[in-house]
């Protein structure tokens, strides 16, 4: 039964890893360039299909030039959109947040047209090569051309999808949709495995005072934590795993970050090397980091040097909807890791990442205070288990607006939105 759990939990973990890689440009670029690689060395085997006398119709002359046509416009075509892309992602850097920018990286439609023109490329260059040899007779001539005209359909319907996503990617409307989306992915697992299938850590949760310290085995943030492989580990040794610093959380080299109970001495080193700790923080297991991205567009819109208040209530609107998709994780199902124990989202952070910058950068701004107010009064009236820190946000809010405004008519608007 061991062994099982064992080969299940490796078999999630290599899943996720290899979903976690498949998000990288560069995977997509290889994996398309290998098709089309391939595409050009089994054409060949289909040329026993073509009619004898179809191939006197179709010379390898014309095919050399079509290929020759497609690889010039394709390094053209990459080239630009390069270029097309790293302004994009300056811009949005510059613009709204450089946090935004690593959603920005994993932005499926850009990288698959990316990819698909440098495979073009490859195909047309690897096609012009075997060519020039004797690996194509008269008929595999034909099949070859075939394959040709199917390559040129898939670059021009991804040229237009190119031209669409352009028209958009990177506005505020994008970006918050695309932040926004990530946000909702990220709630909606949470909701569906709380604590990410752990039991939850809460206050009540007595850790044993015997149980050794996990200590981190480098300074920068939780980015992953591979819930099925700690609890194997653990289940093989009749240990309890206490983590205490969630995803997300900054934390420092030797930093105690949980508690092992039972096991041999070194259970602890070789559970730590299930945390992955890196340079930067990342949304993937850590919702709360897409409210802080929001929450950072809405604050650089109420900088002096912009002064987009329109801006700021939008941002406000993407984070209520966010919100909505929380759930308390301290009381769910039956855990899926029952030797495994998580700290679960706390309303506090939650309320406060979302609309304390906001609330303090935009104080003397009376339609963000508005906003801001019927935003929280819309979360304490339909979601009771961020009511009191919604309360208690709205409170700190007005306390500071009424500091800030220094009109009585704007005073008295923001008194009758409460």
């Amino acid at each position: 039964m061991a062994e099982t759990s064992g080969f299940s939990a490796t078999l999630r973990v290599a899943f996720r890893r290899l979903r976690e890689i498949g998000r990288r440009l560069w995977v997509r670029v290889i994996g398309i360039a290998a098709l089309s690689l391939v595409a050009v060395l089994v054409s060949q085997l289909f040329a026993h299909l073509i009619p004898q006398g179809f191939s006197e119709a179709i010379g390898a002359d014309s095919l050399v030039g079509l290929l020759t046509i497609i690889a010039n416009a394709m390094l053209t075509v990459t080239t630009f959109s390069l270029t097309v892309i790293v302004t994009i992602h300056r811009s949005v850097a510059g613009q709204w947040t450089p946090r935004a920018h690593r959603i920005m990286l994993r932005d499926s439609p850009t990288q698959t047209v990316l990819a698909t023109f440098i495979g073009a490329f490859i195909y047309s260059l690897t096609s012009l090569i075997l060519l020039s040899t004797p690996y194509f007779g008269e008929a595999g001539v034909v099949v070859l051309f075939g394959m040709t005209l199917l390559v040129i359909l898939l670059i021009v319907a991804m040229m237009i999808r190119w031209i669409l996503h352009l028209q958009t990617w990177g506005s505020l409307v994008q970006t918050l949709d695309a932040i926004e989306d990530h946000a909702i992915i990220a709630f909606g697992e949470r909701a569906q495995r709380p604590c990410h299938g752990a039991n939850p850590l809460t206050a009540e949760t007595v850790i044993p005072p015997r149980a050794a310290d996990l200590h981190a085995p480098r300074t920068g943030f939780i980015q992953s934590i591979y819930e099925p492989q700690i609890d194997a580990i653990a289940g093989r040794a009749g240990a309890g795993v206490y983590l205490i610093a969630p995803p997300g959380q900054f934390v420092h080299k030797g930093e105690v970050i949980g508690h092992v109970a039972g096991g041999p001495p070194d259970l602890a080193e070789e559970i730590a090397g299930s945390i992955v700790i890196g340079k930067i923080r990342t949304p993937d297991q850590d919702p709360r980091f897409c409210l802080v991205m929001l929450s950072e567009m809405g604050s650089k819109a109420l900088s002096p040097g912009i002064n987009d208040p329109g801006t700021a209530i939008d941002v406000l609107g993407t984070l209520t909807r966010i919100l909505g998709h929380y759930q308390p994780e301290a009381e769910g199902p039956p855990p899926e890791y029952p030797n495994l124990w998580l700290p679960p989202l706390d309303a506090e952070h939650l309320v406060t990442d979302a609309f304390a910058g906001i609330a303090r950068d935009g104080a003397a701004l009376v339609e963000v205070q508005i906003a801001l107010q019927r935003r929280l009064a819309g979360i304490i009236a339909h979601q009771p288990a961020l009511a009191q820190a919604a309360r208690k946000l709205a409170a700190d809010a007005l306390a500071r607006a009424n500091k800030a405004l220094d009109h009585p008519a704007d005073r008295d608007r923001l008194a009758a939105a409460t």
